[in-house]
């Protein structure tokens, strides 16, 4: 089997291959890794695999056709095509309508069906690592304008949190993302602030959880989202980048309850996977694929 496949290659694909992670590139998922010892564990006889989508207007659509040709049961999507996907589905699910974007698919009759489980999945993540559901928390979301940080903003204030201060650098999107969770959620509860202003440190401490969903430290080197003694010890500090991050590491430090987006990245996948059959999968199952990726 390849490590991915492209629209030419499908008559490649395995009689089987009717699950899979859409992406540009796709190569590093580990979807495959997570998704497929679940689905050996259900007896469920599908085959989940890697598909590159070219960046051309249309192709992304293009492979979707495709692959409800092959009566494909679902598929993942993630960068960039997280927005197309929800604008290819017939219906969508509230997260997706709020946030304009996708991450999983489910073929039926009518056609895709889309659901976002990236924002349930950050939520049993956070419930995990302190205890306390997102509805009780002060949260302070880093990089709220991002792919993944609007759809976090977007969970935190359908979950109904304690409060929620979005941090972006000054952009037309962070007043844009406002006011659409300002539709679902309380405006008083709900403030504005940018990584240069004086109030930063003030709100960082203020908050019981704060996120990283920026870009910083996905990369070595890549310096630290906010000032490391902005943190108070006891908070939890959440980066949702899923390998161990400066950010992490200096949380920990100051004694902060810390953690990379790994649990994030499991349980978004497992609830796709319920989606496409009906029940949870072995989770023990995934976390053993994760460890081994």
């Amino acid at each position: 089997m390849q490590p991915f496949y492209t629209y030419p290659e499908l008559g490649g694909l395995p009689v089987d291959a009717r699950l899979g992670v859409i992406g540009n590139p796709i190569a590093h998922s580990k979807s495959p890794q997570m998704q497929q010892p679940a689905l050996d564990a259900a007896g469920a006889g599908l085959r989940y695999v890697r598909l590159l989508a070219g960046l051309e207007e249309g192709d992304f659509e293009t492979l979707l056709a495709a692959l409800a040709e092959r009566t494909f049961v679902g598929v993942n999507v993630t960068v960039p095509f997280k927005k197309k996907a929800c604008a290819a589905a017939c219906r969508r699910d509230a997260l997706s309508r709020l946030c304009g974007a996708a991450n999983t698919l489910r073929l039926t009759p009518e056609g895709w069906e889309a659901f976002n489980t990236d924002g349930p999945g950050f939520s049993r993540a956070i419930e995990e690592l302190g205890g306390r559901p997102l509805s009780s928390l002060r949260i302070v979301l880093l990089g709220a304008c991002g792919g993944a940080g609007s759809a976090l903003a977007c969970q935190c204030a359908l979950s109904g949190c304690a409060s929620l201060a979005l941090v972006n650098r000054p952009r037309p999107q962070l007043q844009e993302l406002a006011d659409t969770l300002a539709t679902c959620f309380p405006a008083e509860n709900l403030s504005c602030c940018h990584f240069d202003s004086p109030a930063l440190r003030e709100t960082v401490q203020q908050a019981d959880l704060v996120v990283n969903a920026t870009s910083l430290g996905l990369h070595p080197g890549d310096a630290l989202p906010l000032p490391p003694e902005y943190l108070r010890p006891g908070q939890m500090v959440y980066d949702i980048v899923t390998h161990d991050t400066p950010l992490a590491a200096a949380a920990a430090e100051r004694g902060c309850i810390a953690s990379t987006g790994i649990r994030m990245l499991l349980w978004q996948g497992a609830f796709a996977f319920r989606h496409w059959l009906g029940y949870m999968p072995d989770i023990a199952a995934m976390e053993h694929g994760l460890a081994h990726a």
